[in-house]
């Protein structure tokens, strides 16, 4: 039963698709074949796969009824070898998942398989090996390090529990999610980068509801308090944005401006020093 072991569930996963220890082929599920069943028993509506500008990461979400706990195979090859699964299960079977592929390289066809396990321990798989390329990098972006990443996070408007708290703006994971308790167009959130910083860019990578609320579709930045930047377009995560200023400062608000409504909040808030 998924409830009484998250390592227990992942190990199932892990041995369904041969990755047992993050290592090896894939292969087939062997003896196990006549008990795996079709993914498509518990995915629902279209499971969508977005790829990062720079090429380097991928960012895929399903929905599954009933819950599960769920986990991507991938690799260049059938052989796979690499596995990522949903950082927000927190050891407990999910519906709606959020997958980072990390480590790609850019310019790159990729192939990949999603296993999930409910809690009565039925495992379910994709039928056939799926397939993304990856984008050729944009240098301009992906050699400036965000410093953004590790910041304290010094204020919030709020947060929808404890899966979705304001430290996951700014984890460097497109997977985790900052999303606010339905403030809408009130939405913000204030970090600090522990000294002032000479700043050429920001961005903030919206979070969205399949029924097309908690969209940030516009932000301002409002520095150390006082001065106020923007609005500039919100991006996503298969189409981010960063939108170029010129400041010095420390503390940095980041407001939702325009928005669908609902519970509006980010995967990730990004800031570029130059």
């Amino acid at each position: 039963m998924l409830a009484r072991s998250a390592r227990g569930s992942i190990a199932v996963i892990l041995a369904s698709v041969g990755l047992v220890g993050c290592g090896g082929s894939s292969g087939s599920v062997g003896g196990s074949a006549g008990r795996v069943r079709d993914f498509a028993a518990v995915e629902v509506g279209q499971t969508q796969l977005q790829v990062a500008p720079d090429g380097r990461s991928a960012v895929l979400r399903v929905h599954t009824d009933p819950p599960t706990v769920c986990a991507v195979a991938y690799g260049r090859t059938a052989s796979l070898g690499l596995i990522a699964n949903d950082p927000s299960m927190g050891g407990t079977a999910i519906t709606r998942h959020i997958v980072e592929l990390r480590d790609l390289t850019p310019n790159t066809t990729y192939r990949y398989r999603l296993t999930a396990t409910d809690a009565e321990g039925s495992v379910f798989q994709t039928r056939r090996l799926e397939s993304f390329r990856t984008n050729p990098s944009k240098a301009s972006n992906a050699a400036r390090p965000d410093i953004a990443v590790g910041a304290k996070v010094v204020a919030v408007s709020s947060q929808y529990g404890s899966g979705y708290g304001a430290a996951n703006a700014v984890d460097g994971n497109l997977a985790t999610e900052w999303s606010s308790a339905g403030d809408g167009d009130r939405a913000y959130i204030t970090i600090d980068l522990g000294a002032e910083r000479k700043i050429s860019g920001v961005a903030f990578v919206t979070r969205g509801m399949s029924d097309g609320s908690a969209i940030t579709r516009t932000f301002a930045v409002v520095v150390d308090g006082s001065r106020r930047y923007g609005p500039f377009p919100a991006g996503t995560r298969a189409n981010l944005q960063v939108a170029k200023v010129s400041f010095t400062g420390r503390r940095l608000r980041f407001e939702v401006v325009t928005s669908t409504g609902g519970n509006t909040g980010a995967a990730e808030i990004e800031v570029f020093a130059g």
